[in-house]
């Protein structure tokens, strides 16, 4: 048997050579023939191969920080910010019941410091509430756009004339019950509302009616006096009626304590009935309508929406807003002055309310529609 020898382990198998001798001759040969050959260093192949695992890993890290970063979500900003303005809007005239009353609830929100950030009212008048309720149409998952809701806004998309739909509104409150009266120039032949309707019915359209808006809360109020009495009167639209009827252009017109009283002090003009269920505290002398044999009645409310996808998170603050606002003592005063009853209610009772509130406020479109 051949016996192992550790020296063949290790040999070329070129006539027996060691391995060191032979590749010292295949160095000799090539380099005569002037190729330089290929023998890296062991070392420095293994410290290179480092370096580059190195810079590889690094890469790798860096290429997953920027991908984490990438998908990882910003914080979002709490609401409202603090540099933005907040918008709070309406449809009708600056000195109006609507817009006295935003202009008076952006003013208490900001100064009792219940909002902090900046609020701004402005109103988007025409097409008896279209324009304002397509603007904030526009300005759907806008949190900073809200707008003051009442008859109109809900009678306008009843009609059919608006981008917005009910179903599209996002609402935020009811805020308080605004009562209406109604009345004649303190010269005025009518001295009851008796007189008025016994007119209105002997000679049908000779009693002009003025209104704020088509389908708004004294359109309303007209129209439900028509339609239980069968009267008709002649019921024109202005900017705001009760300056109309102080000038001696129409005969009758419906306004809250705010826009009558001043009037009805001054002797300029005379209040013949109360148009709600009960009487306002201020006129609290004069009957209402059902109290007079007319079975009759109208409730402004006052409240706001938002618009289509309006945020959760800012649907929230309002309510959180508006129920700290009728708790303060200015408030209060406010509401006592304009003769108003607090009606405070949250989103989700105020979207329940509306239900049976605007069922019948779509008999009254219907018949304004059938009778144009």
């Amino acid at each position: 048997m051949e016996s192992f020898n550790a020296r063949s382990v290790c040999s070329s198998g070129k006539g027996g050579e060691p391995e060191e001798a032979s590749r010292i001759k295949d160095f000799e040969t090539i380099k005569r023939r002037g190729v330089t050959p290929d023998v890296p260093d062991t070392k420095e192949k293994e410290i290179a191969m480092r370096k580059k695992g190195f810079l590889f890993s690094v890469v790798v890290v860096f290429a997953l920080l920027a991908v984490g970063l990438a998908v990882v979500p910003r914080a979002k900003a709490a609401y409202p910010e603090p540099d933005k303005v907040i918008e709070l809007m309406h449809h009708s005239s600056p000195g109006g019941g609507a817009g006295l009353f935003v202009l008076t609830v952006g003013e208490l929100l900001n100064k009792t410091g219940i909002v902090k950030t900046k609020i701004q009212v402005r109103t988007h008048q025409g097409g008896s509430s279209a324009v304002a309720l397509n603007y904030l149409h526009s300005k759907a998952g806008d949190p900073y756009v809200v707008m003051m809701w009442t008859t109109s806004q809900l009678n306008a998309m009843n009609r059919g004339t608006t981008v917005m739909k009910l179903e599209d509104i996002t609402w935020l409150t009811t805020l308080v019950e605004d009562g209406n009266v109604m009345i004649v120039p303190y010269k005025s032949p009518y001295k009851t509302y008796k007189d008025l309707l016994a007119d209105a019915k002997a000679t049908p359209k000779k009693v002009s009616v003025g209104i704020n808006s088509i389908g708004g809360s004294e359109h309303i109020m007209a129209v439900r006096i028509e339609r239980n009495t069968g009267v008709k009167f002649n019921i024109t639209a202005f900017e705001f009626s009760p300056t109309q009827l102080i000038g001696g252009h129409i005969d009758m017109a419906f306004g809250n304590t705010a826009e009558t009283s001043s009037h009805v002090k001054a002797k300029r003009a005379r209040v013949l009935a109360n148009m709600g269920e009960t009487r306002v505290p201020f006129y609290k002398d004069i009957p209402t309508l059902i109290e007079q044999g007319t079975n009759a009645a109208f409730t402004q409310f006052r409240g706001f929406f938002g618009g289509p996808n309006f945020p959760p998170e800012a649907v929230k603050f309002w309510e959180n807003a508006f129920a700290k606002l009728v708790k303060t003592k200015e408030f209060k005063e406010y509401v006592k002055k304009c003769d108003y009853v607090v009606s405070y209610k949250t989103a989700a009772e105020t979207k329940a309310f509306i239900q049976g509130y605007n069922a019948e406020l779509i008999k009254d479109t219907k018949y304004i529609q059938e009778n144009k």
